[in-house]
């Protein structure tokens, strides 16, 4: 008799589950836990498990496929170099620089320097001074990040330039050219630039060190089919972030400046960077005063994950934690296309909670590609997190679908400024 109501009642939780529909992404963009979320996330744990521990510590299987617990490249010295741009129109090779810290008067210093490899000898480049004072100056062609002239297996092209010296410990940071100044766009200066980058922590992998639930249920809250996961296959990238110190001395108009700045430096590459498959993205990156540094992000990329949160804090002796979630919802912050520039949110490293207020000091608008295919903000911000106090970099990625205008008019202040907060 028993065993019958058992059976009754499992057959009318089936017939439920069939007949109830899933609910609808928010926006029509950001997927929500439907009906099968839990058996979607447990049979996706395992599978995540089963890849991480019986592939550690080994590159990609012979199925080529990485991510998901699968490291890319095991040997660190051959990761932490230029890669070999596959055949792919879309191929490239990123690496990325952030450094920020306060002068004795509470004022923001910021230095960013980025090459995206391309092929043909092009790259996505930029470089980014603030200074109390001076204000944010740009590199001569910001909005426009297409360089040329970019030699095989350099990260460099028009006067910026990135070197590693000793794979995951030490690279060299270089700009030689003009800027300008994002508070007189017409005042053009001679900059030349020198930095010593060094490590302070290991590096974090994304293919193996993600806190393994945030990227389950990114996963499960997806539409699962053949079509889904073979997108999770092509569109895969590598990526691994590090944070270090950044010792520089820099000349502004023959102006002399030598500092130490708090850093990190990130590097991604893979077989193609379609940015047209990302809709939106939100990246924090945090220097405190007490030593911690922070790198915390929510991707939105419809064809993997509609939210995934992601990232590491690193302790001032140096131990990294995966970040475990972060409640900072896409959809609530500046979803319509203009960054917040005051806000807050939440999030979990270890055992501790994390309260971040943000508050933007300066803002800068650049495109990537040469189709001009996205629109990054990039805020330089001041930060407190639970309590203490400190500076870094928020970039806010958005779709661009106007394409690339014929001339690039950053001597005009008003198309500019209409750029920049362009919807």
């Amino acid at each position: 008799m028993y065993l019958f109501i058992v059976a009754i009642l499992f057959f009318l939780l089936i017939l439920y589950a069939v007949k109830k529909k899933d609910p609808e992404p928010i926006f029509g963009i950001y997927s929500v836990p439907g009906k099968w979320y839990y058996l979607k996330y447990a049979v996706f744990a395992c599978l995540y498990y089963f890849r991480k521990y019986t592939k550690k510590n080994k590159a990609a299987g012979t199925d080529g496929r990485a991510g998901q617990g699968v490291k890319a490249i095991a040997d660190p010295a051959a990761m932490d170099c230029a890669q070999m741009l596959s055949d792919h129109a879309k191929a490239f090779d990123a690496i990325f620089f952030i450094s920020a810290s306060k002068d004795e008067n509470d004022k923001g210093i910021y230095v960013i320097s980025g090459c995206e490899r391309r092929s043909m000898g092009m790259c996505n480049g930029l470089f980014y001074i603030g200074l109390p004072g001076k204000g944010l100056l740009c590199s001569k062609k910001i909005p426009d990040t297409v360089l040329f002239g970019a030699q095989t297996g350099q990260f460099a092209a028009e006067g910026i330039k990135m070197e590693p010296v000793e794979p995951m410990k030490k690279w060299t940071v270089s700009y030689k050219g003009q800027m300008w100044y994002q508070n007189d766009p017409k005042k053009l200066v001679d900059v030349e630039f020198h930095g010593d980058w060094m490590a302070t922590s290991k590096y974090f992998d994304y293919d193996t060190d993600l806190h393994p639930p945030a990227v389950i249920r990114s996963i499960a809250k997806e539409k699962w089919s053949r079509e889904y996961f073979e997108g999770l296959k092509t569109a895969h990238q590598s990526h691994y972030e590090q944070f270090g110190v950044l010792q520089c001395k820099f000349r502004i108009d023959n102006e002399p400046f030598e500092l130490t700045l708090p850093s990190f430096r990130d590097h991604s590459f893979g077989h193609k960077r379609d940015w047209s498959l990302m809709h939106r993205y939100a990246f924090h990156h945090i220097f405190l005063d007490n030593g911690t540094s922070i790198s915390i992000g929510v991707i939105c990329q419809p064809l993997t994950a509609t939210t995934l949160e992601a990232g590491a804090l690193a302790l001032p002796n140096g131990d990294v934690l995966p970040i475990k979630w972060v409640d900072l919802k896409l959809y609530q912050h500046g979803e319509c296309g203009t960054a917040p520039r005051d806000y807050a949110f939440r999030f979990q490293a270890g055992d501790e909670v994390y309260t971040t207020q943000v508050l933007v000091e300066y803002e800068s608008v650049h495109f990537v590609s040469a189709e001009w295919e996205a629109r990054m903000v990039e805020r330089f911000c001041k930060f407190v997190v639970n309590g203490v106090s400190g500076r870094g970099v928020s970039e806010f990625h958005y779709r661009h679908t106007d394409g690339r205008p014929e001339t690039v008019a950053k001597d005009d202040p008003e198309w500019y400024r209409k750029m920049c907060h362009k919807i």
